[in-house]
């Protein structure tokens, strides 16, 4: 019986099917173990992403008060590519942070979808005169 309900590699959700209330039941825990785990983990992509961008604005800052260009407008463009290396990391600090909370999103659908599921089977068993 495999359980995996997301290629930790891809990221990407598995379709599985349970059979049983009794794996319907440890899916929904493992859904709600792996969307509480998951919150520190948000916490430190979330500081990541703050220090990346706060390492870019300093960095522009300081390319726009060094700059000896003319105009206004040429030392901001001159304070634009000197920040580019940190607007990057800021963007791909981002991407993985939106990457992480649509994963998120996916999990929770998808227990949402199984305690449902669980619901109805539940109801099912209870009018069949399974539970007594």
């Amino acid at each position: 019986m495999t359980t995996d309900i997301a290629n930790l590699s891809t990221g990407e959700l598995v379709d599985y099917q349970p059979v049983s209330p009794m794996e319907l039941e440890l899916i929904i825990r493992e859904l709600g173990d792996r969307l509480e785990s998951a919150v520190p983990v948000l916490k430190v992509m979330w500081h990541e992403r703050y220090e990346a961008e706060r390492d870019m604005i300093s960095a522009r800052a300081k390319a726009m008060l060094s700059s000896k260009a003319a105009t206004v407008t040429e030392k901001r463009a001159e304070a634009d590519l000197a920040a580019l290396p940190y607007r990057l990391t800021f963007d791909l600090k981002k991407e993985t942070l939106h990457a992480a909370e649509e994963l998120q999103k996916a999990l929770t659908a998808k227990l949402y979808g199984y305690l449902n599921l669980n619901k109805v089977q539940s109801a099912a068993y209870n009018a069949g005169g399974f539970a007594r």
